[in-house]
Parts: C-alpha cells; sequence; structure tokens
C-alpha cells in the first residue's frame, strides 16, 4: 500500500462495504446523516482535538489533507454512518439500541486502535479507551436523531 494514498484507500474501503451492506434508495436515503454524523463531525472533532489541542496526529498526510488531517479520513465516516443508520432501523427496544450502539463503538474502538498500532496515527495525549468513549459520545446524539425523526424512539418498558 503506497503509503501517500493510504487514506483514500480508507476511503474507498468504506465506500464499497457501503455499497455491499446498504440498498441504493437507503444511501441516497441517509447521505445527508451520514454527511453531518460522519464527515461533518469527524472533520470538527479533527479540527478540535488534533489541530487546536494536539491529541493525536495524522502519520502519512498528503496533498489531501488539510491542516494536517487527511480529508478522505474524514469523508470516511460518512459511508459508517450510513451504515449505521441503516441497521438502526432493525433494532427493535431500547436494550437492543443500547447494545447496537455499544456495538459500533466498540468496532470504531477497534479500528482507530488498528490505525495506531499500524502507525497511521501517533496519540500523543490520547488512547484507545477514550475513543471508546467518545465514539459512544458521538454515536448517541445520532442515534437518537435516527430515532426521533422515525418515530422509533425504544424506552426502558419496551424490552
Amino acid at each position: 500500500m503506497f503509503t501517500g494514498l493510504v487514506w483514500v484507500e480508507f476511503f474507498f474501503m468504506f465506500v464499497v462495504m457501503m455499497l455491499i451492506a446498504v440498498p441504493r434508495t437507503k444511501i441516497i436515503q441517509f447521505l445527508p446523516v451520514g454527511a453531518i454524523g460522519g464527515f461533518g463531525l469527524s472533520l470538527l472533532l479533527n479540527a478540535l482535538l488534533v489541530t487546536v489541542l494536539g491529541w493525536w496526529r495524522f502519520n502519512f498526510a498528503n496533498i489531501f489533507s488539510l491542516a494536517g488531517i487527511p480529508i478522505f479520513i474524514t469523508l470516511a465516516w460518512t459511508p459508517v454512518v450510513i451504515i449505521y443508520a441503516y441497521y438502526l432501523d432493525f433494532v427493535k427496544g431500547f436494550n437492543r439500541v443500547i447494545s447496537y450502539m455499544l456495538g459500533f463503538t466498540l468496532a470504531t474502538g477497534l479500528y482507530v486502535h488498528w490505525l495506531a498500532a499500524g502507525g497511521f496515527i501517533t496519540y500523543i495525549r490520547w488512547n484507545s479507551l477514550y475513543t471508546f468513549v467518545l465514539a459512544f459520545i458521538l454515536y448517541s446524539p445520532v442515534t437518537y436523531y435516527l430515532l426521533k425523526t422515525r418515530n422509533l424512539l425504544p424506552t426502558p418498558e419496551s424490552d
């Protein structure tokens, strides 16, 4: 893998996963949520946590980077959130929604830990446990929005 394009490759890997896992009509339906909850949130967080606070840094930044943040890794969260949104429709009940969120949180934490272990990012004042907690915090409003807009909010009594 050419390290100068590694972030582009990660982006396309997630796009292919989305194209395989989500019907085209649902991709279009969830694109605004993916763009805001994926790309927008990732860009905002990376701008704050990488550029301003310096909690981690990306290795192999290239011409597709803005202030040390690879644009394609922020774009890669768009298909991830679309996949998340699509399969959330199939999750019923409060405990199952929390379990679903924890599953995606764990997958996110493991993915970012793999990026750090592989030398793609370097933690400065950060660690993989913080990523897990941050991911859960970030999936919470996305989940609430998706369930609220579709009148699917479960209650603890619904399990």
